[in-house]
């Protein structure tokens, strides 16, 4: 039974606290609580997306180039289109591989680490079917196999036009030769990274005619830290044909320009009675010696040093060094 205080008791415990007679109690501190705790910045929970516009130009280009390398090898008609580009842990990624799943190892010089390929298993046999003659349209029962060596050896052509293609895709950025490391089957033997680490995912889906499967490239983050600047500016397009043909031209055009050029052989002062009284023969001494260099101007700006001379009969000037700094040299 709770005890109830009288009005009394009440007034003289509310006038003992005013008064400050009756310590109020202080409150408990937990001290496991102000412990510091450890924070690993290389391990944050949350991946922070952002866009990599020359990556994005880069998987465009590997994407048209592999459409046309695969349709002329099966000498069929491919439609591959890409998925935009995500930031995942390796581990999570690793996750949702099934098994088997066809996992290409290969190697991106000069960047350090490895990369992989990932072919789906269902494209891994539609593809094998194809290279055979067949329709590839087969239900062919994935679990529980490996891939023959047949299946294998039919595939790594596919590995090989894959890198080829990738090759030339970052051959306008960062000129890479990707070398092929290896083959496995099961995700947990495909350790290109720590499970904590963030890798760049790029998937592609691949339909030929009724059979889907993707292909996805999987690269760390940590391996284009050297060419990470420039994958996150803006990049510009290969140039055209016409964008060559129209530069040809523009160029020709201006070494076509034609431009005043004249040697300076030297300069003196003479007053003006003199000047009246020059007759045919007389000499004018200037502030040049023989073997001193006279200036060049081109277009009224001096460009070049050198000495005059006579070639093949006709008067010429020796050019000997050009001239950096008008005002200085």
């Amino acid at each position: 039974m709770e005890q109830i205080l009288s009005q009394d008791e009440v007034d003289a415990l509310l006038k003992g606290i005013s008064g400050g007679d009756i310590e109020e109690p202080e409150e408990t501190i937990d001290e496991e609580a102000l412990e510091f705790m450890p924070y690993d910045f290389s391990k944050q929970e949350r991946i922070v997306q952002f866009k990599m516009p020359a990556l994005e130009v880069i998987n465009d280009s590997f994407l048209r180039s592999t459409r046309s390398s695969l349709s002329a090898t099966l000498r069929r008609i491919l439609d591959i289109s890409s998925v935009p580009m995500e930031l995942e842990r390796f581990g999570a990624f690793v996750r949702t591989l099934p098994v088997p799943s066809s996992l290409q190892i290969f190697k991106m010089e000069p960047f350090r680490g490895m990369a992989l390929f990932v072919i789906e298993p269902k494209l891994v046999f539609a593809l094998v079917e194809s290279f055979l003659g067949g329709s590839g349209l087969r239900n062919v029962r994935i679990e529980g196999r490996d891939f023959t060596a047949i299946e294998q050896r039919l595939i790594h052509r596919v590995v090989t036009l894959l890198i080829s293609d990738l090759e030339k895709a970052w051959y306008s950025l960062h000129p890479i030769k990707v070398q092929y490391v290896r083959s496995e089957i099961n995700p947990q033997f495909a350790k290109i990274c720590e499970p904590e680490d963030v890798v760049i995912i790029n998937r592609y889906e691949v339909d030929m005619d009724r059979a889907v499967g993707s292909i996805t490239c999987c690269i760390p983050l940590s391996n284009l830290e050297s060419v990470k600047t420039k994958l996150m500016t803006t990049y510009a397009r290969d140039p055209s044909e016409e964008d060559i043909n129209l530069k040809r031209a523009l160029h020709q055009n201006v070494m076509n320009i034609p431009l005043e050029m004249r040697v300076e052989l030297g300069s003196t002062t003479i007053p003006a009675g003199d000047i009246i009284n020059l007759e045919k023969g007389d000499i004018i001494q200037l502030d040049k010696r023989k073997d001193d260099m006279l200036p060049c101007f081109v277009a009224g700006e001096r460009k070049y040093m050198g000495s005059p001379g006579v070639h093949r009969g006709q008067q010429a000037f020796l050019i000997k060094r050009k001239v950096l700094d008008p005002e200085k040299d």
